[in-house]
């Protein structure tokens, strides 16, 4: 009796043993409220993970990449993992709880985008050329000038967020107490081949955007109001990248990408440029003269030129200039 019990109780936990060994050899899907993704401090939804053994496939985990694979390690329901590329590292840590899987991935960026960087100008390559007419103004070029001193720098940090030192209060615009880093956790960014994707934090933009500010400021979210463009970029927006002459980077859209966003920049000036105080109306004459041109041209790239930072604050003598500039510039239009 004791020998047929005993048996039983091998058989018993070998049976439940291999029940278990199945049920861990099973694929098993993860999206919706299953999955819980952080991707360097921004959680992300609408997301998938696929875990099929040892090997755990995250779909538009990271910006411009479809799939990421990693060969995870079990430790009760911990499990960890890493996947590395030439660009950029990403570790893994996460729990299997149940039908449950959270997980977080800590980036760490080797590409040579990662540094601080002095935002040169705005550049604008058409073909067939645009070319200003004598006497006209060149509100292009204008736009171009103006953009080094609403924003001077911006930084690629290595763990994938990017930070951009910007003018909080266009009024006072080349004042240093003007100005305030954008907190981290609202862009993250991924360098593929020669690409650079850009995903942004709607949820946090959004709540940033509402928290109440003084009328006189114009923050992160108030002075970008492209919100409702925000859903194009969830996964990642693909920007190329190129160097330039003298050790500069180049980013930048091409026709393809700007036509849906121009054709809707009217309409959003029109909705939010009462934000922008004294330079709405440049900007609508900007944007009158922007929209037709990239319609109409074959070849478009609009972007950023980069420069190696430098401990150089934006002098408050130069923005009077440039205010000047754009007033003269303003007063030609009109006439």
């Amino acid at each position: 009796m004791k020998n047929k019990f005993l048996l039983l109780l091998i058989l018993g936990v070998t049976f439940f043993a291999s029940c278990n060994d199945d049920d861990d050899d099973k694929v098993r899907t993860y999206n919706g409220d299953s999955l819980s993704l952080s991707v360097g401090g921004i959680n992300f939804s609408d997301r998938e993970a696929v875990l099929n053994g040892s090997v755990l496939t995250l779909k538009q985990a990271l910006p411009g990449e479809n799939e990421t694979e990693f060969t995870i390690i079990r430790e009760g329901n911990k499990i960890t993992g890493v996947n590395s590329n030439a660009n950029r590292e990403v570790a893994l840590n996460g729990t299997i709880d149940g039908d449950k899987l959270g997980l977080n991935l800590t980036l760490k960026v080797k590409s040579s985008m990662k540094a601080k960087w002095d935002v040169k100008k705005l550049f604008l390559n058409v073909e067939p050329e645009y070319i200003v007419e004598e006497g006209e103004p060149d509100l292009v070029g204008m736009l171009g000038s103006m953009v080094s001193y609403i924003m001077p720098n911006i930084s690629f940090e290595e763990d994938g967020n990017i930070v951009a030192y910007y003018c909080k209060d266009m009024a006072n615009m080349g004042n240093p107490e003007a100005y305030e880093n954008s907190p981290k956790g609202m862009a993250l960014y991924n360098v593929v081949d020669n690409k650079i994707y850009i995903a942004l934090n709607l949820s946090g933009i959004v709540e940033d955007a509402t928290t109440p500010k003084a009328e006189s400021s114009i923050g992160r979210s108030d002075y970008n109001p492209l919100t409702s463009l925000m859903a194009m970029v969830d996964t990642g927006l693909p920007l190329y990248l190129r160097d330039g002459e003298e050790g500069l980077k180049e980013v930048y859209v091409d026709r393809e990408m700007m036509l849906p966003v121009v054709k809707m920049l009217p309409s959003l000036l029109s909705a939010y440029g009462d934000k922008l105080g004294d330079y709405k109306e440049t900007l609508e004459q900007i944007v009158a003269a922007l929209v037709p041109l990239v319609e109409n041209s074959e070849v478009v790239e609009l972007g950023l030129q980069l420069a190696p930072y430098t401990e150089i604050p934006t002098p408050a003598t130069n923005v009077q200039s440039l205010s000047k500039m754009i007033e003269n510039a303003s007063l030609k239009f009109v006439k």
